[in-house]
């Protein structure tokens, strides 16, 4: 819209230079992106004379040969260029400072960025599109200070997980509300391409987020995506290609220093007899196969996107169509996500006073995958990397005849074997054979009719429908040498629908008298929610032929289950706010929201905040200062809340085919399943922002920074009930109280010179999270059956580890006969921990807290250069504090289950001949006490990562080629990482168990998909 303003502000005549020198032409482009900017002023410097530039960028002006050029257009810094006998200028421009972020999306509405008095933060599309990210989430990551963006697994289409300002609630979603043109939509939705965006907007405190209530605790992430403007008809197309592969894979032991260590193990610890007969010397490790399987399952993988797109307009309708088809192939074998999608988007000013819009995004997609995260005890179910990490290198992939090799004992023939070299799965088996694909379609449809009364009232109506559907397909067939692997071969389908409507409008009107300016908004807002699924499944599959492979052609007996359910939520709400001279601001929210997911008596809540600005420099005292160019003061309090605990929490449920005796008969009756809670009530957040915004150096250099506080109270957690209930349900109930505090800071420098410009932006955010009360503590982080790694109780962040403390390595009798009782058969190069209560023995009063998962600061910095028709942009991105207990090792320095260990265990582990004081002896199972969970599986996760280098040229066309825009570029992505973490990947901090502890159990590394390196070339071009 800048652009075209700008072209309707200078067509008027400008004066040719009378006196003829020379002919110059030339095209100008805006940097970052070369697109043609239109309208731009050029004009010989110190006279009138001059001209514009056409709808492709073009120009030509005859000027004086010792003549300097001046480029200027709204939104863009000027730029003067001396001709120097030059017949060809073309010049690119940057965006102003001031014209920069000058219109922000907030809640119903858009404010010019000086009169935004929350924490609001803002993300271009430009800036989105520097990276190959599949979705509008990844491409968050380290773009706003505050928000910590991490994957559940690497995965392709895995879920990412968002965080704003910390994690609020301990069982209930800590995911913000996002927003897509006004219709709020699922936190996974993956359907929209990135080269759709407009802009995101991040609403991270209660002054700004209040407007949306009871689903606004935390955060809101409201999306803008393009639409068609003014012009001439522009058809658009990018695409990108390349490779993606993995990175820092663990270093585990080949056969020899396996076999040395189990070795080992079974002598010192004098194991069974059946692990004594499989004991082997060296001579035969020769006759062993030496695979490593953590390799085998990891691969050389494609990954594209295209897109293709038609737009233009005139004064009274602008339309927009675009196409977009994402494939990525993942780094490990048997995962793929392939994703197509059709946009439209058209608005019409139908009258003076009516204008309507009507936007449309369908999508499907395609999700191949296999287990890649979690913990999958003694199941096929598991993650492939985590079997691969425990699979035996003596253990070969396939047998004679070209089968995966299920159990060691039946190839080599030694039962014993079993014991020795380990009775997992085969991962590369579970690559190939899983079949798991999830098909899903989505239909996003959002309509706007906006009604201008006068130019200062109006009444905004949108409407929106949003659809999704997917259908999970499982197959597993019979595989493996033995057949061991699902001998009766099994196929699960499960069906999932899910409708939303929703509806608000709004009425707004701005008045102004005389330097006083108020803007008041009411509103009104009605979503229906409604979801049905299905599952069935079905066994022993005679014929597994893709076209015969269908529920009830199985000979087994197949089951099938459905339900459905439905919610609504009803609001209302208003907005004021008022300003005097643009100095002195106010404003004040309301929300009163009404939830079917709470009881008759409890469904009403009212949400609310208030704030108050002071733009300081637009004081007399401070307008002659010529480096000041802004400074502003923000303060706000709100209080809002979160709804997020699923359907029907506060209602008793009941299921049928339960089966009671009477009369020695068995009769089918219903027995209660859930205790329902009909006083539950919202989870309120109250929270306080403190904000300062500045720039200086004619707007060269700005930051701002917040101070917040936020206390959530009466959390929604579930409680366990004691067996005399004779109810093993765990109900809702509002308990307990969470406090998150912290500091962020955003950054800029920039600069543009005649031909050559840059842009530093950095942003860090630092997190303080405590538990301020909690009726009794809550276990999470399951690590074991029975054994968990974290705990949460009042005063320590949620989901702390809780843990034994390590204290080196005993070295001899004496040091353990003076040390705190560890129990019996304790040896020298067992671990020793520390005595936390000093009562002499080692025992579970020794655990205390040993830090948690959640980074105390995270941080993004984006550098961007550009010398004439050259642009590169680096991004980097990192997360700081946190910590990751791994499971894996926690598993396999067990030695129980004969898996396999780190390279780095046996370069360190204690020997006589090498008294480590960092890894314990070889010892069989746990009897030396080593497998505690302790800080000896705990490791720092902090980690700076390089996520995206950008590097691009602009071709300057013939104009006979009509094409306005020609781009090419490299990108390379996740290229280094520096960490102190010796897993696959630190950022999989995120909770991925079965247990399904949400938050409580980040943190825990089960063995994930990591994320993938790559390098793909680019092509933009616009005709």
């Amino acid at each position: 819209m800048k652009r075209l303003i700008a072209f309707l502000l200078v067509l008027v005549p400008i004066g040719l230079r009378a006196q003829i020198a020379g002919n110059v032409t030339g095209t100008v482009t805006e940097m970052g992106t070369g697109e043609p900017l239109i309208g731009v002023a050029v004009i010989v410097a110190g006279t009138s004379d001059g001209t514009t530039t056409d709808i492709d960028g073009r120009y030509e002006l005859i000027v004086p040969s010792d003549a300097t050029l001046k480029f200027t257009c709204i939104g863009f810094e000027d730029v003067n260029v001396p001709v120097n006998g030059r017949s060809v200028i073309n010049v690119v421009m940057g965006e102003s400072a001031e014209f920069l972020d000058e219109v922000v999306v907030v809640g119903y509405s858009v404010q010019k960025k000086r009169d935004v008095l929350g924490a609001v933060s803002k993300v271009s599309g430009n800036d989105i599109r520097q990276s190959t990210a599949a979705t509008v989430q990844q491409s968050l990551q380290g773009r706003v200070a505050g928000v910590e963006v991490a994957s559940q697994t690497g995965a392709p289409g895995s879920s990412i997980s968002v965080r704003i300002r910390g994690t609020s609630s301990i069982s209930s979603s800590n995911e913000p509300l996002f927003i897509v043109d006004g219709i709020p939509v699922e936190a996974a939705f993956n359907n929209l391409s990135t080269n759709d965006i407009e802009s995101v907007s991040v609403l991270k405190d209660a002054s700004s987020a209040a407007i949306y209530g009871s689903r606004a605790t935390n955060g809101v992430v409201l999306i803008t995506t393009k639409r068609g403007k003014e012009g001439a008809s522009k058809i658009t197309y990018n695409m990108y290609a390349g490779v993606q592969f993995h990175g820092h894979l663990t270093e585990m032991c080949n056969t020899e220093q396996y076999i040395q260590l189990y070795n080992e193990a079974a002598t010192t610890d004098n194991a069974s007899s059946i692990v004594k007969r499989a004991l082997i010397e060296g001579d035969y490790i020769k006759d062993f196969a030496d695979v490593n399987h953590l390799k085998e399952i990891f691969r050389v993988a494609p990954i594209h996107q295209h897109e293709l797109s038609l737009s233009g307009g005139t004064e009274k309708i602008q339309y927009l169509i675009s196409g977009s088809y994402y494939g990525q192939d993942g780094i490990i074998r048997g995962t793929d996500y392939n994703r197509g999608s059709l946009r439209s988007s058209i608005t019409s000013q139908v009258k003076d006073w009516l204008k309507v819009s009507l936007n449309a995004t369908g999508s499907f997609s395609d999700n191949r995958s296999v287990s890649s995260s979690g913990d999958g005890y003694i199941s096929e179910g598991g993650s492939v990397v985590r079997y691969a990490l425990f699979r035996n290198p003596a253990i070969p992939v396939y047998d004679a005849d070209g089968k995966f090799v299920d159990l060691p004992s039946e190839y080599y023939g030694k039962p014993e074997y079993n014991t020795f070299f380990g009775d997992g799965y085969s991962p590369e088996g579970l690559c190939v054979h899983t079949d798991r694909t999830t098909k899903a379609k989505t239909l996003l449809t959002t309509g706007n009719v906006l009604v201008n009364f006068t130019k200062d009232i109006f009444l905004n109506t949108t409407f929106g429908f949003d659809y999704r559907g997917s259908t999970l397909r499982v197959f597993n067939p019979t595989w493996g040498s033995s057949n061991r692997i699902n001998s009766a071969n099994n196929l699960d389908v499960v069906n999932n629908e899910e409708f939303n409507w929703t509806v608000n409008s709004t009425f707004n009107h701005i008045i102004k008298k005389g330097d006083n300016n108020i803007n008041y908004l009411i509103g009104a807002e009605a979503i229906k929610n409604s979801a049905k699924a299905y599952s069935m499944s079905d066994t022993q599959f005679v014929d597994t032929s893709e076209d015969v492979l269908y529920i009830g052609l199985g000979e087994g007996i197949n089951q099938s289950s459905q339900g459905s359910s439905s919610s609504a939520l009803l609001s209302f709400f208003a907005n004021v706010n008022y300003n005097y001279k643009g100095k002195y601001y106010a404003s004040a929210i309301i929300r009163e929201d009404g939830s079917s997911r709470f009881s008759k008596g409890n469904r009403w809540g009212t949400f609310y905040s208030f704030s108050a600005g002071w733009n300081a420099e637009q004081e007399d005292f401070l307008k002659d200062k010529a480096w000041l160019n802004k400074l502003k003061f923000r303060v706000g309090y709100g209080s809002i809340g979160n709804q997020n605990i699923g359907l029907y929490a506060y209602a008793d449920r009941y299921t049928g085919r339960y089966y009671y005796t009477f009369g020695g008969a068995a009769v089918n009756g219903y027995t209660q399943t859930v205790l329902g809670n009909d006083k539950l009530k919202w989870e309120t957040s109250n929270q306080f922002n403190l904000g300062i915004d500045m720039e200086v150096l004619n707007n060269s250099l700005g930051w701002t920074l917040d101070g917040y506080y936020k206390v959530t109270k009466d959390m929604l957690v579930q409680e366990s009930l004691p067996l005399s209930v004779g109810n093993t349900s765990t109900p809702w109930v509002n308990n307990g109280s969470v406090l998150n505090a912290g500091v962020d800071l955003e950054i800029f420098y920039r600069k543009n010179f005649d031909d050559w410009g840059f842009n530093i932006t950095q942003n860090g955010g630092y997190l303080f999270n405590r538990v301020l009360s909690l009726n009794s503590p809550i276990l999470g982080g399951r690590v074991d059956s029975g054994i968990y790694a974290t705990k949460t109780e009042v005063g320590h962040p949620i989901g702390s580890f809780y843990l034994y403390v390590m204290d080196g390595i005993f070295q001899d009798e004496a040091e353990i006969i003076t040390s705190a009782y560890q129990g019996p058969n304790i040896k020298p190069g067992d671990v020793k921990y520390v005595d936390v209560n000093e009562d002499g023995k080692i025992d579970s009063d020794d655990r205390t807290w040993c830090g948690n998962a959640m980074p105390k600061f995270t941080t993004g910095l984006n550098l961007s250069f550009w010398w004439k028709n050259f642009d590169l942009a680096l991004f980097f991105q990192g997360a700081f504090g946190q910590k990751i207990f791994s499971q894996v090792n926690f598993d396999i320095e067990g030695y129980y289950r004969g898996f396999n260990l780190t390279k780095r265990y046996y370069d360190e582990h204690w020997t006589k001949d090498n008294p480590s004081n960092t890894q314990p002896r070889a010892s069989w199972g746990a009897k030396s006490n080593n497998v505690k969970v302790s800080t000896r599986f705990l490791e720092d996760a902090s980690y700076l990562r390089l996520k995206n280098v950008q590097i691009g040229y602009n071709f300057k066309t013939p104009e006979r080629w009509k094409v306005s825009k020609l781009r090419v570029y490299l990108t390379a992505t996740n290229m280094f990482t520096i960490t102190a973490y010796n897993g696959l990947d630190p950022e999989m901090t995120v909770s991925t168990n079965s247990a399904a502890e949400g938050d409580r159990a980040n943190g825990i590394d089960w063995g994930t998909y990591p994320v993938a390196k790559g390098i793909t070339a680019g092509l933009n071009f616009t005709f």
